[in-house]
């Protein structure tokens, strides 16, 4: 796995400037809100999303307050999304510690994270530009839609890779898509043309970021930081079982749809599926559609000269690729 400080490096100076006023805007008087949100900041994670937010900046001109709303308002939402995401989900953990609904309780997850969600309004109404203020609404009805596309698909299995994309591109990719868009037009100095190659490079790892999530969850690791075999057991059809299915016998696929037809799944049919992917070549399939758009998004950065940020950027690609958890 690569090294986090690589990609940081360009911008060290201007995310430890992020940082700051991203802690800050945690702050609250309310007791409990500081124990959920001392709690968010234990699993913050390595905080991709801001860094591609600056590095867009800089590539296109230099970091201005509007970068740092963007990049602070887009990381709130991150964190709102995956508390809202954990309740849904009945999760209990995230990235090897108690996820907040299950530190604390349900209500008071879904209750931070609308609290949160405020404080992304109160960022994105500092934007004197309205493609700013556009993006930061737009994200966040892709975000709900496709978690509400995923719950259509789990209730109605299919096993159809353009229903996957759909899918991803509105729950994962339009957060990272939309951290180099925002990036990219906050420098006031970018072509249109620039921005959309920017916005298409973070859209497409966004795709790689969740391809690689989904191959993890077919992994016997211990080290990934949250449970394996995490989407079979909700039912949630991902790109390995996909391929996997459609490569499978008549028997293979009609046991799959007599053990999706049940209430749960047991270990039993979660083994089944996970053994299917493997024997298939699911995971291989998955991480082959990973390169294709790997390589797709870094032939976007070849008509811009800063080379420090595209070799920057191109890094933080093969991160999101090869990382281990």
């Amino acid at each position: 796995m690569g090294n986090t400080q690589i990609i940081k490096a360009p911008i060290a100076e201007e995310f430890a400037k992020f940082e700051e006023l991203f802690v800050a805007s945690f702050k609250t008087e309310n007791p409990l809100l500081k124990q959920v949100y001392a709690h968010v900041m234990t699993t913050k994670g390595k905080q991709i999303r801001p860094m591609l937010t600056l590095l867009a900046a800089k590539l296109c001109g230099i970091v201005t307050h509007a970068t740092y709303f963007s990049a602070i308002g887009l990381e709130l939402l991150h964190a709102a999304s995956l508390i809202h995401d954990d309740v849904v989900d009945e999760t209990l953990q995230r990235r090897g510690v108690p996820s907040v609904n299950s530190a604390f309780s349900n209500k008071v997850a879904v209750l931070s994270g609308d609290y949160l969600l405020s404080q992304v309004f109160s960022f994105a109404g500092k934007f004197d530009d309205a493609r700013l203020i556009e993006a930061f609404t737009t994200v966040g009805k892709s975000l709900s839609e496709g978690e509400l596309l995923q719950m259509e698909y789990v209730n109605k299995p299919q096993f159809n890779e353009a229903n996957y994309f759909q899918i991803i591109q509105k729950k994962t990719a339009v957060l990272f898509s939309t951290c180099m868009y925002t990036g990219a037009l906050s420098a006031h100095l970018a072509t249109d043309e620039q921005v959309e190659k920017l916005r298409l490079f973070g859209e497409y790892l966004g795709i790689c970021f969740q391809i690689k999530d989904d191959i993890f969850d077919y992994s016997d690791s211990k080290e990934i930081g949250k449970p394996t075999a995490n989407d079979i057991r909700e039912k949630k059809i991902t790109l390995p079982l996909i391929y996997a299915h459609n490569h499978a016998s008549e028997d293979e696929k009609a046991e799959a749809i007599r053990l999706l037809d049940q209430v749960t799944l047991d270990e039993q049919a979660i083994a089944f599926f996970v053994q299917l992917a493997r024997k298939k070549g699911g995971i291989e399939y998955a991480a082959y559609r990973m390169d294709e758009y790997r390589n797709k998004a870094v032939a976007l950065l070849d008509d811009f000269s800063n080379k420090q940020i595209v070799d920057t950027l191109i890094y933080a690609m093969d991160y999101v690729v090869s990382r281990d958890k």
